[in-house]
């Protein structure tokens, strides 16, 4: 194969790397805004449920009975003013974006850098460079939030989740 052919293939191959890692990154921070959801979901729930059942049991000492609608409107107002829904619906359509992406990207390294010719390769290798750019500069930001709980959890566990292994990375670009 041309030293052209393998700097196409080493290039696409670091790009298919990168956009799977970020197509799975991208699920991974949709999933947690919608875990988030489901926690404040509760917790409305919860705090509802205590203003209803303290209304006619009397359970919480009528001092903290203000703590429930409190937590309420805190919650909803950081519903609305975050567009949780939204956000988890932008990342799950950044995700699959890049996931068509990637798709392209092991069939350009397991079919079009194989059989066509040198300016077909390079055609496409740029086409798919665009596109690449055009999502880096489309798709939504995680906010502070996101890199919190990361921190949290710790970056070196959820790279472990998220990350390409050698033999993973081999398999998209291998040779046949």
């Amino acid at each position: 194969m041309s030293d052209e052919r393998d700097l196409y293939r080493e290039r696409a191959t670091n790009n298919a790397d990168s956009i799977r890692y970020t197509y799975k990154q991208h699920f991974a921070v949709a999933n947690f805004y919608r875990a988030l959801l489901k926690v404040l979901d509760f917790v409305t729930f919860g705090a509802a449920a205590l203003l209803v059942a303290n209304s006619f049991w009397e359970v919480v000492p009528s001092r903290y009975i203000i703590v429930p609608p409190l937590v309420i409107a805190g919650i909803t107002g950081y519903r609305r003013g975050s567009s949780l829904s939204d956000r988890v619906e932008r990342f799950r359509q950044s995700a699959r974006e890049y996931h068509a992406l990637f798709d392209r990207y092991r069939d350009f390294l397991t079919i079009t850098l194989e059989t066509e010719e040198l300016n077909v390769v390079r055609e496409e290798f740029e086409e798919l460079s665009e596109r690449r750019r055009e999502l880096n500069r489309s798709t939504p930001d995680a906010n502070g939030l996101w890199y919190r709980y990361l921190k949290w959890k710790g970056e070196n566990k959820l790279n472990e989740e998220v990350k390409t292994s050698a033999e993973t990375k081999e398999a998209f670009s291998a040779d046949d």
